[in-house]
């Protein structure tokens, strides 16, 4: 009874961890693929929602999740998505816990193993379609020690396994990774056919042979963009997966497991230099931290039993607890994923044809509008030619520069989302662009000679600086620009610059004004 108790615990903390508002933008695009490969019963292959790169290749990898997201979100909208991903996180958890116990580790310190490996993995715990290969290692984990207790003839589901996954997520290659280095375990010739009819498996999907190459794009652009989850994994940013890596070398030793080990050696370089893998490695390190638990845990079990595990169980629902204190149930769509303010600004009043937008505004825009409108880009960094990326990334933060990128493009507005750290904020220089819309989540700017109703009625008189220390300020705009009347810009000037708490600046700006305004 105190083992169940245990399991179910772990499991809750689990699921406590993934039930939150969705806020991963990325699932955007999936959704708007998934919903044209329903309807059109195809996979388009190219960058359908773009105005900048149009007809580019796009090696969707991931029809099978789009697919059904497309599905839950027509049938249970965001909702149904986020239990979505909760069953997947609680399932690969249940799948690797059952690895470890096969491997000998003990109810107690599988327990203790989920907790940390959910620690580790918690950035990773979004909507997106790697979920489906962390199900894939749990289930590939849990044959591999069937196999290893005398139990062959399982390893020909392996095969099967891989064709779903590839179907799912690119991220099947880890499974011909593990099943690779397993046959420093056990050589045969059956280990010999299942790695040729794995690996045959990966590319059995409809996107064929644009597997490895996309494989290889991570080697180049996708190992030097600037992103957060292609960065590399830090002490200070990432404690928990270093604090895992201490921990399963320890359990590699205690056990003996010394050629098991050589894909958590494989996949957590991976990870330590491209975060994006973390939570793939903490799921397959599963085994090794609970047998590292074992020794310890079980010597104490061994005296109190009971007072342990019930502590176990009670600390998992306490971390519940303590984690929803000022946190609302909700799992639905999180107002703070996109600043949807703004976009319902530039989109009432026409802006939308050819914006500037960041990433992660991308992916939500091209759901929300194509095909009324395209967009500048979006996550898919794939489906953009590595030379655009290059450009975003290289061209300096200065005006002159990034406006001419921009015009390469003939972008006429520019919605930046988190202005006080987004380091193009300041790159807008307000005798070619007008800032029109300033909150707290998002700056929109339109180019001068365009739009120009939208100006006149909207412009804030403030110019945006960006400083890599400080991040984003504003300044005031003393002389009004043209169709705009003095005692109206003086107005305006006040305002926002007692909205951006300059109170200084805005009695200046007030004492300023023209001879006879009527300034509140």
């Amino acid at each position: 009874m105190l083992g169940l108790a245990l399991f179910v615990a772990a499991l809750a903390f689990v699921a406590h961890r993934a039930l939150v508002p969705l806020a991963e933008t990325d699932l955007f695009f999936h959704l708007e693929l998934g919903d044209l490969i329903r309807a059109r019963h195809a996979i388009p292959f190219r960058n359908l929602f773009s105005f900048t790169y149009p007809d580019h290749p796009d090696p969707d990898l991931s029809w099978g999740f789009q697919v059904a997201v497309s599905w839950l979100y027509a049938h249970g909208g965001f909702p149904a998505i986020v239990l979505f991903k909760t069953a997947l996180v609680a399932g690969a958890s249940a799948l690797v816990l059952r690895a470890a116990r096969l491997a000998g580790a003990s109810q107690n310190a599988c327990a203790v193993a989920a907790i940390l490996v959910i620690n580790a993995a918690d950035q990773r715990l979004v909507e997106r379609p790697h979920l489906v290969t962390f199900l894939g290692i749990g289930v590939l984990s849990v044959l591999l020690e069937y196999v290893r207790r005398g139990r062959e003839r399982l390893l020909w589901l392996v095969p099967l396994l891989a064709v779903v996954w590839a179907n799912f997520h690119a991220g099947v290659f880890l499974c011909i990774v593990v099943l690779a280095c397993f046959g420093l375990e056990r050589p045969s010739r059956r280990w010999l056919l299942v790695l040729a009819l794995s690996t045959l498996a990966t590319v059995a999907t409809p996107a064929g042979l644009r597997l490895p190459s996309y494989l290889l794009w991570h080697t180049g652009l996708g190992a030097t963009r600037v992103i957060e989850e292609f960065r590399r994994a830090t002490l200070y940013s990432d404690p928990w997966f270093f604090v895992c890596i201490v921990i399963a070398l320890v359990g590699a030793v205690r056990a003996r497991w010394l050629a098991r080990a050589v894909p958590l050696v494989l996949v957590g370089l991976l990870a330590w230099r491209s975060v994006r893998f973390v939570a793939e490695w903490a799921f397959l390190a599963t085994p090794f931290l609970a047998r590292a638990c074992s020794r310890p845990m079980d010597a104490a079990f061994d005296r109190w039993r009971r007072p342990i595990g019930a502590l176990i169980v009670c600390a998992c629902f306490a971390g519940i607890v303590v984690e929803r204190r000022d946190v609302p149930f909700s799992i639905a769509l999180s107002p703070e994923a996109v600043p949807l303010s703004a976009i319902d600004y530039v989109t009432r009043n026409g802006l939308r044809d050819r914006m500037y937008e960041d990433l992660d505004v991308g992916c939500y825009l091209l759901w929300e509008g194509w095909p009324r409108w395209r967009v500048f880009q979006d996550a898919r960094l794939p489906a953009y030619p590595d030379e655009f990326h290059r450009a975003l990334d290289d061209t300096p933060l200065e005006p002159a520069a990034f406006d001419a990128l921009l015009q390469r493009y003939g972008v006429d507005v520019a919605l930046l989302s988190e202005p006080d750290v987004n380091m193009r904020a300041g790159s807008f220089d307000p005798e070619v662009w007008a800032l029109v819309y300033r909150a707290d989540d998002a700056l929109v700017f339109v180019r001068r000679g365009a739009h120009a109703s939208v100006i006149a009625r909207d412009e804030i008189p403030l110019r945006v600086r960006f400083r890599w220390v400080g991040g984003s300020t504003v300044e005031p705009l003393w002389s009004p620009h043209a169709g705009i009347e003095g005692c109206d810009w003086s107005r305006r000037l006040v305002r926002a610059l007692v909205e951006a708490d300059l109170p200084a600046r805005a009695i200046e700006a007030h004492r300023r004004a023209p001879v006879g305004c009527d300034i509140d």
